[in-house]
């Protein structure tokens, strides 16, 4: 039992600025959703609407830097002081080419979602917030190559210092662009779009500083010499990266697409579901961040051949994340309106998300498993089994039944987004369950023959 607690609290030390971290970006959302409501349900509807179609695609291309956190890792772990700075300086031109491709995707994406047949004022909202979103495309895609640096080499308090401080400076900016004060106009939900551009600068700016300056960091020099994009260094990146860009995308397609589908049953169902998704999207980043440290840590036990201990921090983080999960679940039974009341007033609005958080609830389980196993793949870097196993939980089982019973199946219960909801609950429970079975496989692949000898101690 003591081991037990003392692995724990070493994934805590760890973890906790990674989850505070994850808290402070999701807290910049929900400062959006709340601020962006009160001001009017259309404008937070057509938020919503920009905001599911960015993530859709701006985080596929921000995910496939997310390989460079277990590469530095695993190098941070074998004690390659070369190799990190190589990691970080290939990781960055290869972020800054998907920052590129990333920008001109997001034109295109506003161009076609003007198209389409959304309430008029709604659609005007969401093409806009993608305009300005657009501007941020470059450093927000070049985020992960300099924040897997800190994380893999476990300086993961400089993270949380960057996004907590831009967490707090988003409530005043929202605030003053939403509803147009101290001489500003007044730019409704696309005003939330102006303050994230100005932070995801700032907080790029000051990732750069740290790697350059921090005093722990600065005696390895990682940006002297910079090498010109290395191919085979670019090509082993992409192909770690590449499956994560595509796993978050899937999984982002059903939730986003999801939200995207409940906009055309009006601005109740909309705002009613960017404030359930986003309450879950709360207690999500805690999972995630917990599952992060699991990567840190376990990557770093690997590239120091200790595959015992690794597989060890992975049973453990795993248990740990379902056990907050099951908290959370109670936590949203019990107190759904409360929690709903805080960020609309609208009576409507509150009905809806109020019943949607039922739903939240189940959704806690199945989340908090399928990411703590997703990012204990990454550590054994797997990560092309996650997209091809959530392609058919989400698109193949998921979706299909949230659409069939949305607008399909006339269960008076589970007609718009509860249908949704009903179908990507369930898809995550699959998923859930079938990335832990890939995930022992992986484990059984190692001969136990091979690391008899290897130290056990914490």
């Amino acid at each position: 039992m003591n081991k037990i607690f003392s692995e724990i609290g070493a994934l805590v030390r760890l973890a906790l600025p990674v989850s505070l971290a994850q808290l402070s970006l999701v807290g910049m959302t929900a400062t959006d959703v709340l601020i962006a409501g009160n001001a009017s349900t259309v404008d937070l509807a057509g938020m919503n609407l920009g905001a599911n179609t960015w993530n859709m695609i701006a985080l596929f291309f921000m995910g496939v830097g997310f390989a460079t956190q277990p590469l530095v890792a695993n190098r941070f772990g074998a004690g390659d002081d070369a190799g990190i700075k190589e990691q970080m300086q290939q990781s960055m031109w290869l972020c800054l080419l998907m920052g590129v491709v990333c920008f001109i995707s997001i034109g295109i994406a506003a161009w076609v979602l003007g198209q389409l047949t959304f309430e008029a004022e709604m659609r005007a909202i969401a093409v806009d917030y993608l305009l300005v979103m657009s501007l941020c495309a470059v450093p927000f895609c070049l985020q992960p190559a300099l924040r897997g640096t800190l994380e893999g080499m476990n300086f993961t308090p400089v993270v949380f210092a960057i996004n907590f401080s831009a967490f707090l400076l988003n409530i005043p900016l929202d605030y003053v662009l939403v509803n147009g004060l101290y001489g500003f106009p007044r730019l409704g939900g696309v005003g939330c779009a102006w303050a994230t551009v100005i932070l995801v600068w700032l907080m790029a700016s000051f990732m750069l500083i740290g790697l350059w300056s921090h005093r722990k960091i600065k005696h390895r020099r990682l940006f002297e010499e910079f090498k010109r994009p290395q191919r085979e260094s670019i090509q082993r990146t992409w192909r770690l990266g590449f499956p994560i860009g595509l796993a978050v995308f899937l999984e982002l397609s059903m939730f986003c697409g999801a939200g995207m589908l409940i906009a055309l049953f009006g601005p109740i169902e909309a705002s009613a579901h960017a404030v359930a998704i986003t309450i879950a999207s709360i207690s999500f980043m805690l999972y995630t961040g917990l599952a992060q440290g699991v990567t840190i840590r376990a990557s770093q036990f690997l590239g120091a051949v200790r595959p015992r201990r690794a597989l060890y921090t992975v049973k453990v983080g795993i248990s740990f994340n379902l056990i907050i999960a099951t908290v959370v679940c109670a936590s949203f039974l019990l107190f759904n309106r409360q929690i709903v009341v805080l960020f609309t007033s609208d009576p409507n609005v509150v009905a809806l998300a109020v019943t949607l958080l039922y739903f939240g609830a189940a959704f806690q389980l199945g989340d908090s498993l399928q990411v703590a196993v997703v990012y204990a793949l990454r550590a054994y870097q797997d990560t092309v089994s996650p997209p091809k196993i959530m392609f058919v939980g989400f698109f193949i089982v998921g979706l299909p039944l949230g659409v069939w019973l949305a607008f399909y199946a006339g269960v008076p219960a589970l007609e718009a987004s509860k249908g949704l909801w009903l179908g990507m609950v369930s898809s995550l429970f699959l998923v859930g369950f079938l990335l832990l079975r890939q995930l022992k496989r992986m484990v059984d692949g190692f001969d136990p023959k091979d690391f008899e000898a290897e130290d056990m101690r914490a």
